[in-house]
């Protein structure tokens, strides 16, 4: 790729968090081999254009010949840098990818090819934005940041904004503790008690060698990235519960009210005590353990090679040969299917619950006499073709699946995630009917290109995004919970473990981890799951770690007495309806989908609060009535859920029939079922006629 990113600076010292995320991001593409120009926005009277690191930096008088020299495929800018904004408008035609750091006032980011956000929180400060986006954490390398810590309590920027009015008062009040502050450039110092010392920024790990508590006090963050960076040496960190702040820190962090100074030197008390400081440290350390420095370079420089036109949509890098395991044909897919899914992955090798919910709404078309397929484009870990229970797989890269698709021209064309675009585009190509899958409320960009059919796994899924989809109100919409059979699922008899499964800091690892130190005479299992970063260190003496298995009922159901749950997000939670089938009683965080999914047969906690989740545990986990009643609600809840599933199925499977054009153009639904839309519940369209019935 030839790429030109048109920044304010580009600094070996970078003056803010958002220029060093796009410095690094910049450097990897270099390092990558493709051809990197940079301009600078901001005047450098006297400055000449360099070379640094690979990367061409012009001076911002250079735009135009760097335009010349660079002939860019994608163009990369800051939001709300005007002189970069003028300068996109200089190359028509090449695709623009746009880099909102902060959330700004002004909420119109116009109209980039695609925008980058370091967070979710971030992303829904842009709520009305319906451009195509990426939400990507910043890449923090630890080798930059990683040191001893010191003695000092530190803040990164001395303005009102990052807390330093905060930390005057902390001063002030605290005359034995020594602070830190560090400038923050082109502003004057803020008025400071004699026991802070300011610095001008410098080598981070400078500064973190200095630190022994990071505060963030901050009135606005969009991500956090100054306390993942402490955290990666153990640093505590106390911060403002800021939505950004807490998706990048997570529970490794205290929170703590702006305006509470008195418990903001509190905490700074408390761990001055050698324990309270060292249980900080390690759970500053757990958390940092969490980064995907690496992952987040590569998912950058995919994102860069989506915009490119003669690029598929995502990019496979490191892709191992195929292999076909003993026994299994290698020839190639089936020669025809009426209903065909192109999707990311499949099982058995992965067995997230997207895929676990697609394999059981192919299953049931199967068995419904409907011939189908399943292809999957970013899996190389898989054979070339396999079978599941009767649903045929094919693992194909994107170009030849779609060759594949437009030879079979089936019928009905299924999808999710990663190919949902695509996939839609080449529906409408070769005819056939498209269903779009929706697992989650993030951003669902295939919406606007009409699918047939939107399948949502929650009420409240559909409910979030019709908010945000207006043309929502127009689809034609199913909901259709993720189908959990429960008979393939209970375990014979249950087990004396406290399981989580998947070992992600979103899942919950930090809060399960330290339920098992509170909890020393309780045996714990963790079970490593088959996305994100696992985070399976340290070990406690009472956790075992076993890998992501295809028979949960054999290792993880029958090994289970109480199943955790304490994700930060989850669109339902089939593994907790898994559970419930052998009567395991949950405990979750209040999701909108685990509430869902569990309704009175959950036990919800707040997932910040380690005490009351061992608390919780404690009481689920010993025989005696709250858990009896809890193990009858599980059993309860799972017998319902199953009739749901059953009843869904059917009414899964008449919609694609209708699709398909095996009965009348009008979607007839099973005796009681009903037809959800955005707008809500529509009772089912009249029944057959004898005409549509003869047909």
């Amino acid at each position: 790729m030839r790429i030109l990113a048109i920044v304010p600076v580009y600094d070996q010292v970078p003056p803010a968090g958002a220029f060093v995320t796009t410095r690094e991001y910049i450097q990897h593409l270099a390092a990558a081999g493709h051809a990197v120009h940079v301009v600078t926005t901001v005047n450098e009277p006297t400055g000449e254009p360099r070379t640094e690191g690979g990367v061409q930096v012009w001076p911002l008088r250079y735009w135009l010949r760097a335009i010349r020299a660079a002939r860019p495929d994608v163009l990369i800018s800051h939001y709300r840098d005007r002189k970069a904004g003028r300068i996109v408008t200089q190359a028509p035609g090449v695709p623009h990818l746009l880099m909102v750091h902060g959330m700004a006032d002004d909420l119109n980011l116009g109209r980039p090819a695609l925008t980058w956000f370091p967070s979710h929180a971030c992303r829904a400060h842009y709520r009305a934005y319906r451009g195509r986006s990426i939400v990507l954490p910043p890449p923090i390398d630890p080798e930059r940041y990683r040191t001893v810590p010191g003695e000092l309590v530190t803040l990164n920027g001395a303005t009102a904004a990052k807390g330093a009015d905060v930390v005057a008062q902390l001063a002030g009040r605290m005359p034995d503790i020594r602070f830190l502050v560090v400038r923050t450039p082109r502003r004057d110092d803020p008025p400071m008690p004699g026991n802070v010392e300011l610095v001008d920024r410098t080598d981070p790990r400078q500064m973190y060698a200095r630190t022994r508590i990071l505060l963030m006090p901050s009135t606005t963050e969009s991500y956090g990235r100054v306390g993942v960076e402490a955290m990666l040496s153990g640093i505590p960190v106390l911060a403002s519960p800021l939505p950004g702040v807490q998706e990048a820190l997570g529970t490794a962090a205290t929170y703590i009210e702006r305006e509470d100074v008195a418990r903001w030197a509190g905490e700074i008390r408390r761990l001055s005590d050698p324990a309270a400081y060292a249980a900080a440290s390690a759970a500053a350390v757990v958390h940092a353990e969490t980064l995907d420095y690496a992952g987040s370079l590569s998912a950058f420089e995919e994102a860069c090679a989506s915009l490119l036109p003669s690029r598929p949509a995502r990019v496979s890098h490191h892709q191992r040969p195929q292999r076909t395991p003993a026994g299994a044909a290698s020839a190639g897919p089936p020669p025809t299917a009426e209903v065909v899914a192109w999707v990311h992955y499949g099982v058995p090798y992965r067995r997230a619950g997207s895929e676990t919910m697609l394999h059981t709404m192919m299953r049931a078309l199967k068995d419904a006499g409907t011939s189908v397929l399943v292809i999957c484009s970013e899996m190389p870990e898989a054979p070339a073709v396999w079978d599941v229970d009767g649903v045929p797989y094919a693992q194909l890269a994107p170009a030849a699946a779609e060759a594949t698709i437009r030879r079979m021209q089936p019928r009905v064309l299924v999808t999710h995630h990663h190919f949902a675009s695509d996939a839609i585009t080449l529906s409408k190509r070769v005819g056939a009917r498209s269903v779009l899958l929706l697992h989650n409320d993030h951003e669902q960009p295939a919406v606007a290109l009409g699918p047939d059919l939107c399948v949502y796994n929650t009420d409240w899924v559909m409910k979030s995004l019709a908010a945000r989809y207006p043309q929502l109100d127009q689809a034609r919409a199913l909901v259709i919970h993720p189908p959990v059979i429960a008979d393939e699922h209970r375990a014979p008899k249950t087990g004396n473990h406290v399981t989580l499964v998947n070992l992600n800091a979103n899942k919950g690892v930090g809060t399960w981890r330290g339920a098992a130190a509170l909890l020393g005479s309780l045996p714990f299992l963790g079970v490593t799951g088959a996305h994100g970063r696992q985070v399976t260190r340290p070990v406690l003496r009472n956790i075992r770690v076993i890998p992501q298995t295809s028979d949960m009922r054999r290792d993880v159901w029958s090994r289970t007495r109480v199943l955790t749950a304490p994700s930060v997000y989850e669109s339902y939670g089939m593994a907790a309806v898994e559970a419930l089938a052998s009567g395991i009683p949950v405990i979750a965080h209040p999701t909108p989908g685990l509430r869902e999914a569990l309704g009175p047969a959950g036990t919800f906690v707040d997932r910040s609060d380690v005490r009351a989740w061992a608390a919780a545990i404690r009481a689920l986990y010993h025989d005696g009535p709250t858990r009896a009643r809890m193990v009858a609600a599980a059993l309860g809840r799972s017998a319902f859920l199953a009739d749901q599933s059953r009843r869904e199925l059917e009414l899964w499977v008449e919609a694609i029939s209708t699709l398909g054009g095996r009965t009348s153009p009008r979607l007839i639904a099973p005796a009681g079922a009903q037809f959800r839309t955005s707008n809500g519940v529509l009772p089912p369209p009249e029944g057959r006629t004898e005409a549509a019935a003869e047909e």
